[in-house]
């Protein structure tokens, strides 16, 4: 039988430790290519209602993704990510 390291349940990542290391790691890294685009939006002319608009419906949900379950359990610099 194979162990598995980490696994995906219902979108949160989670390692055989229980650590949540993994799945804000890969929040991190989506948010930022979310927010990244949302600063070229910015710089094109965008309005600001507009960049509200994708900011609250695309960037914002990837971070507060199951957080009610996980935030509690995270490290200082974890949460400073």
């Amino acid at each position: 039988m194979t162990q598995v390291s980490v696994f995906k349940l219902l979108g949160a990542t989670i390692n055989n430790s229980l650590r949540w290391s993994d799945h804000t790691e890969s929040i991190t890294s989506k948010a930022n290519k979310r927010l990244r685009f949302l600063k070229k939006l910015k710089r094109a002319g965008v309005s600001q209602k507009d960049v509200v608009y994708y900011y609250e419906s695309v960037v914002r949900p990837v971070l507060e993704y199951v957080s009610p379950a996980w935030h509690t359990n995270l490290t200082a610099d974890q949460t400073d990510s």
